[in-house]
């Protein structure tokens, strides 16, 4: 990631510590469980194997810091029924377990991840709108009600005035109001992980591994070899030897902030024409792009600012908004955004955890739970069943 994001800058002293532990001298090298990775999705799996109880747990992030990437880089979104229309219903299901975990563990820690909820306004062509929701009712009569529950109200502009003031519809154009979704500081969360996650090391990368008798015996790293019980990989994308076959890729986008201006905002704002998020104290964050063939780590400007004047078109207020920060990052993608959570081929004790794209935030204490569940018990929880890597024999591995 490059720049510094909003995220950072509202980050306190005490929550970098926690996010900048660096290398202890009593680095634990046979733990039980081993986490790769020091991303949302790497942090909540060390959470839960602990919770679990499954015994001692190191996490170790090649990075300075944890969250170098994506986990912090992000708008903060947890908003499953968002995809109700755009993804399978098990990513849907998948989605409300982890905001519902969201919930719990908050509540459980005295608001250290620090929610808050949030209401979608997906403002789209009315013509849309209304195909999608007949052939809704088409499709799944039985199941009519409770779709028109989760996906929220449709509302006209002046339903809209009413609600949002400050929001202006695009001519032919309608907003599909959705509820009961959750927003989240992504560097606190980070950081609140990271206090329950177990040893946590930063700075220290995973180089290969030894295989014996279907089992992964020793982790190689930058600090030495490890040899854990269970090992879990969250890197975003498979690593070697198991990248072979698999195809994934590293897809950058833009983000920015706007500074607080002279506009009331409530909703979350999403869409084709545009849109934003609403940040306690004023500001709003905008993204991200989809950069494809963009492999630099530059920011861009002329990609990043447009979406300030497309938020403009529903938010005119913010026409002379001032961008205070812009950024970039890199997202994994793993078979055409479908997240993986799968065991890894050709060993029984090492599991894969990454390509969630968009959503690693959204998707972290599910995945999290979903992965100490299966270290534990052995057995692939119900809900990952269509998260799998694409079936071995992977042409030319070698373990």
């Amino acid at each position: 990631m490059d720049r510094v994001t909003v995220w950072d800058d509202r980050c306190s002293a005490d929550h970098r510590a926690l996010l900048a532990p660096g290398r202890p001298q009593d680095l634990d090298r046979s733990p039980d469980v081993l986490v790769v990775g020091g991303g949302a999705i790497g942090l909540a799996a060390a959470v839960f194997a602990r919770r679990a109880g499954l015994g001692r747990v190191v996490l170790i992030e090649r990075a300075p810091r944890l969250v170098p990437a994506a986990s912090s880089g992000n708008g903060g979104a947890i908003a499953p029924d968002m995809h109700e229309r755009t993804d399978t219903p098990q990513f849907v299901a998948f989605g409300r377990r982890s905001r519902q975990l969201y919930r719990e563990l908050d509540d459980e820690w005295h608001h250290a991840i620090g929610t808050w909820p949030t209401r979608w306004l997906d403002i789209r062509p009315l013509e849309s709108i209304a195909k999608e929701t007949e052939k809704a009712k088409e499709t799944d009569k039985a199941k009519e009600t409770d779709k028109a529950k989760e996906t929220g109200k449709v509302l006209n502009q002046d339903e809209l005035r009413a609600l949002e003031p400050d929001v202006r519809l695009p001519d032919g154009a309608a907003a599909l109001m959705v509820e009961h979704q959750l927003g989240v500081d992504p560097v606190r969360l980070a950081a609140a992980l990271a206090q329950r996650a177990g040893q946590v090391v930063t700075g220290v990368a995973m180089i290969g591994v030894s295989v014996r008798g279907g089992r992964v015996t020793t982790v190689h790293t930058t600090a030495g070899d490890l040899t854990p019980g269970a090992l879990i990989v969250a890197t975003g994308l498979v690593p070697p030897p198991w990248h072979q076959g698999v195809p994934q890729r590293w897809i950058k986008g833009h983000m920015l902030a706007l500074a607080p201006g002279p506009w009331r905002l409530g909703s979350v704002l999403a869409g084709p024409y545009g849109g934003g998020t609403p940040l306690p104290g004023g500001g709003i964050v905008c993204g991200g792009t989809f950069d494809e063939g963009d492999t630099s780590s530059e920011v861009r400007p002329e990609v990043s600012d447009p979406m300030a004047k497309d938020l403009a078109t529903l938010l005119p207020a913010a026409a002379e908004a001032t961008i205070t920060h812009r950024w970039c990052c890199f997202r994994p993608q793993v078979e055409r955004r479908t997240p993986v959570v799968d065991r890894l081929p050709g060993v029984s004790n090492a599991w894969f955890a990454g390509g969630h794209f968009t959503t690693g935030i959204m998707m972290a204490p599910a995945t999290g739970a979903a992965l100490a569940d299966w270290v534990g018990s052995g057995s692939a929880p119900e809900g990952v069943a269509t998260f799998t890597l694409p079936q071995p024999p992977y042409p030319g591995l070698t373990l």
